[in-house]
């Protein structure tokens, strides 16, 4: 900002210059008005879409359409968040505002006292050049007077006096301008100062106004992506719920049951007949009742009627007799009726229960099993499709506490053996070799065959029950085994991230999308998401809204559980913060942590061999270790 350029006719730049650095205050006024306005908006708006929401929520909830509902008041909610945020932001951004504009007035009353030197210049000068006009004038008119007496021939004397008066005015004259050039030289240095201050001011203050209008649109455009996350899930919502989702819904909330009521004929037979009286036995699978019932009053009493009468079996008989005096002279005949089924027996029917372990050779051994795995993946540069996936796995047995007698007590045990399936995806197999031989299946590289030494394994079990008297099963570790790939399909869940970095400010976005391919079957609970920030870190800024542990210095979101039956299998979440620096390390990492029950990542199973044994239950789990997924 060249100070030539401002000092003009009669120096009137400085003030020019003054009076547009006073501006910048206006101009920050009338910046955090604008914003206030816009809060004010976002408010009005996030109170409308939460009427919305309630009016979602007041939809019906009868028939086949009433999830669609909580579809649409989760996503009005969403958005009236979204609003929400956003004016909070704006309120932030105002704040932000509001602070500048204090420390404006503190440069700006600076720049004053620091220019005072500057005023004082000008206003010499202003002086200096007064007085050099009027000593050019009296100059010039001494001249011109000279030159008048010497047309005209004036007399000597008169001609001496007008040239020491031209003398004088020219002396007085040279003084002014050595004056004046002597203080338009101070004048142009503290000018030339002045202005490259003013100059300094007013790029700071477009810098960062320009900051804060960069900070009210990067909060519009994240609250813009996010309403699109909001409608996209809004869509695919509607899209995987499906018309058979929504009837199956209907029919698991409004069933009246999954057992069909039996529908075979009944059978009214009439069993005894005596004078002295008979019982009426009701059977209906089980025997219910056991009851004395007066013959007079069988033609008045329907199936339905008799229900009310029906009571669990009791040791003793109970006598019931009619009280009406019509059949006080003549002792009532009574009837033994049996009511039975044609052909029934008197992310069955009852079951007698668990049998117990029994040494008859004719009943086979229960035995349990455990399959449980940890998944560790990595996506490098935070892209789901390159992803680094390792599952290592442990094989467990579990026997029964009884067991272990009916081992010590026979000495020629059956061998129990057992094959794993599936194992095209597995390697580097570890059997416990203190326990286990084994040798390759004849089906070949899927599956692998293994048998006990029922010695070594009769004295482990043996060990464990004198340790654990009280245990009911003792669980036995067999095979280990690991799983590596680069297959994004490997991993239940995946993820795409990014990070942005502006300054100090760090902005984190997370894709996340079930994938069940490798494990159709699976459920996944207890997922949540770590987002670990350095402990600068402060303004922290997330969406959907996550826990803040600022003792750990970690964002924490739970997600919800994932199943074959879920509609909601992907989502998005972001996170802002500001540092007190520059970022100069690396990227920050992303951990999303799970639990998932009724598969096995690697698809591997267990079949037993042979009839001696049989397996009571297998259950599949598996868990993630340290999954991360590295920014870029």
């Amino acid at each position: 900002m060249s100070s030539a350029v401002f000092q003009g006719e009669k120096n009137a730049g400085f003030d020019v210059l003054y009076h547009n650095m006073k501006h910048g205050q206006l101009a920050t006024k009338e910046l955090a008005e604008f914003v206030r306005e816009r809060a004010a908006i976002e408010e009005t708006y996030s109170k409308s879409m939460s009427k919305l929401a309630k009016m979602a929520s007041n939809g019906s909830s009868l028939g086949t359409f009433a999830p669609m509902w909580d579809l649409f008041r989760v996503s009005a909610d969403k958005l009236a968040l979204c609003h929400l945020e956003l004016m909070r932001k704006m309120n932030d951004l105002i704040r932000d505002i509001n602070k500048y504009g204090d420390e404006q007035v503190k440069v700006h009353r600076k720049m004053k006292e620091g220019a005072v030197g500057t005023v004082e210049a000008i206003q010499a000068l202003q002086v200096h050049n007064g007085q050099l006009q009027k000593s050019r004038e009296n100059h010039l008119t001494k001249r011109a007077e000279l030159e008048r007496l010497r047309r005209e021939g004036a007399p000597h004397k008169e001609l001496e006096k007008a040239e020491l008066k031209l003398k004088k005015a020219a002396a007085s004259f040279s003084c002014c301008i050595e004056k004046y050039n002597r203080v338009a030289g101070d004048f142009e240095l503290k000018m030339s100062d002045s202005a490259q201050r003013f100059q300094d001011i007013e790029e700071t203050h477009l810098r960062q106004m320009k900051q804060l209008i960069k900070s009210y649109l990067h909060s519009i455009e994240d609250t813009h992506v996010q309403l699109g996350q909001v409608h996209e899930e809004l869509k695919q919502n509607v899209e995987n719920i499906g018309t058979e989702n929504l009837i199956q819904k209907f029919a698991e909330q409004k069933g009246t049951g999954k057992d069909k009521p039996s529908m075979s004929p009944l059978i009214f037979s009439l069993v005894e007949v005596g004078k002295n009286g008979g019982l009426l036995t009701c059977i209906l699978g089980i025997q219910l009742a056991v009851l004395p019932i007066t013959a007079s009053l069988l033609p008045l009493c329907s199936l339905t009627e008799l229900v009310p009468f029906i009571r669990c079996p009791q040791e003793r008989e109970e006598n019931f007799y009619s009280s009406d005096s019509d059949f006080d002279d003549d002792e009532p005949k009574k009837f033994h009726i049996l009511i039975r089924p044609v052909g029934s027996s008197t992310r069955s029917g009852v079951s007698r229960g668990p049998s117990p372990i029994s040494q008859s050779s004719q009943e086979s051994w229960p035995v349990a099993a455990a399959i449980t795995e940890y998944i560790n993946a990595y996506f490098p540069g935070g892209q789901h499709s390159r992803c680094l996936v390792k599952i290592t796995g442990d094989f467990t047995m579990s026997f029964p506490a009884g067991i272990t007698v009916i081992f010590a007590a026979n000495p020629n045990i059956p061998v129990l053996s057992f094959r794993l399936v599936n194992l095209g995806h597995v390697e580097n197999i570890l059997p416990n070799k203190k326990l286990l031989c084994s040798g390759s299946s004849q089906s070949g590289v899927e599956s692998r065959e293994f048998w006990f030494n029922m010695q070594a394994l009769s004295q482990h079990l043996q060990k464990e029950a004198e340790l654990n008297p009280q245990a009911s099963y003792y669980n036995v570790g067999l095979v280990k085994y690991q799983v590596s790939s680069q297959d994004p399909g490997h991993a239940p869940m995946l993820l795409c991230a990014e990070c942005q970095r502006s300054g100090t400010v760090t902005r984190v976005s997370l894709d996340y999308r079930w994938c069940p391919a490798m494990a159709p079957d699976a459920q996944l609970t207890s997922t949540q998401v770590l987002l670990p920030l350095d402990h600068t870190a402060s303004d922290v800024q997330c969406q959907p809204p996550g826990a803040w542990n600022a003792e750990e210095r970690r964002l924490l979101w739970k997600l919800p559980d994932f199943s074959p039956r879920s509609s909601h299998t992907s989502g998005q979440l972001c996170a802002s913060w500001q540092s007190s620096e520059l970022s100069h390390g690396p990227n920050p990492s992303l951990a999303v942590q799970f639990v998932g029950t009724g598969a096995s990542l690697s698809g591997l199973d267990v079949e037993l061999v042979g009839s001696r044994y049989r397996m009571s239950l297998v259950k599949k789990r598996f868990a993630t270790g340290t999954r991360h997924t590295q920014l870029c």
